[in-house]
């Protein structure tokens, strides 16, 4: 891999390989857009000011066909995210812009839009690196910042079919995201795609313990499968559309959280018959014909169990229910949900 001494490149510079197709802000390495507003218009200010910023680290190759430089954004995603928007005007700058507050860039005045334009911004340039060698840099970097969550690092790691049929996914169950099923914080840092690529190894391979680890294994196991031999996406977003109506009163409830949630799906992959055999013990489960007949008593049944979350009197028939949320022992508390979604599943907490 060769590097080479730093460059200097104007805003206005970057917006035209940007409306070019020339800078890719590359979502194979790059994490989800972790700044708050704050943060962004408090980098603008420092723009406008004429304040140093951080230099940014791109990939530089040259396309033999088009014979186009590319560039490929390494480290100051971010960075370059809130510059775009606020060219465009999708950023309205916040208190930390202070002089600057409520305003676009199409309210600046003639001069500061000037002063953004040519404001130069310091990058390093990676020449005709792989992608091993950008891969090894960015988590190199990135450690020593914000360190890099596991999804994040699968993002990096796989770009196959299973990987974009995840990401496909994410983006195709918005009323998901809605219910609470995971943070928006938790969203920023790809922790969707643990969620979605688990709901697919469920109907691959049944449901196991689905630490972070095992989901990692999982893709590297379907990594060389084309889109035929894995799940369909409508196999998977039909059962979660399913459970989302289901407890479509309980937005924001304990009961829709990820650990929860999961089991209902597994639950509902069940009833339909389209969970395979796993570590998961059926033998005290309902039989699939009586679940799935009376959706006012399944949504009754959901809201019992949820109560039983909130509520942390001693005993009760849902004592283990409750307590599962405390076990650490993953499979042991995936057992116990899975059997009270699936009675749930049949109305019998109504």
């Amino acid at each position: 891999m060769q590097g080479s001494t730093p460059q200097t490149y104007t805003i206005a510079d970057f917006l035209k390989w940007h409306d070019d197709g020339e800078l890719i802000l590359n979502p194979k390495f790059q994490r989800g857009s972790v700044w708050l507003p704050q943060a962004r218009s408090y980098f603008i200010d420092s723009i406008l000011r004429g304040y140093p910023i951080p230099k940014l680290l791109l990939r530089t190759s040259v396309d033999r066909d088009s014979r186009r430089t590319i560039r490929d954004v390494v480290d100051g995603q971010q960075r370059l995210r809130t510059i775009i928007d606020f060219s465009i005007g999708k950023l309205v700058l916040g208190l930390k812009a202070k002089d600057f507050k409520g305003q676009r860039y199409g309210d600046l005045s003639n001069d500061f839009k000037d002063s953004f334009l040519s404001y130069k911004l310091t990058c390093e340039q990676l020449i005709n690196a792989d992608d091993d060698d950008v891969l090894e840099v960015f988590v190199r970097i990135n450690s020593y910042a914000v360190p890099l969550t596991e999804p994040e690092l699968r993002n990096a790691r796989f770009d196959n079919d299973f990987s974009d049929r995840v990401k496909e996914t994410v983006a195709n169950v918005p009323s998901l995201w809605r219910l609470g099923v995971i943070s928006k914080r938790e969203r920023v840092r790809m922790v969707d795609q643990s969620v979605i690529a688990e709901g697919f190894a469920f109907l691959d391979r049944g449901v196991v313990d689905g630490s972070e680890a095992d989901i990692t294994r999982y893709y590297g196991h379907v990594k060389s499968k084309d889109g035929a031999q894995l799940p369909s996406a409508q196999k998977l977003i039909a059962p979660i559309e399913r459970a989302v109506g289901l407890l479509a009163d309980l937005v924001g409830e304990p009961i829709v959280q990820r650990p929860h949630f999961l089991m209902l799906l597994a639950a509902l992959m069940y009833a339909s018959g389209d969970l395979p055999e796993s570590k998961l013990i059926t033998t005290n489960v309902p039989s699939r014909h009586s679940m799935l007949t009376n959706e006012e008593s399944i949504r009754q049944s959901l809201w019992v169990l949820n109560s039983a979350l909130v509520n942390d009197q001693e005993g009760g028939r849902l004592v283990q229910f409750r307590e599962a949320r405390a076990s650490t022992q993953r499979m042991k508390s995936r057992q116990v949900r899975f059997e009270h979604f699936c009675h749930a599943l049949t109305g019998g907490f109504a």
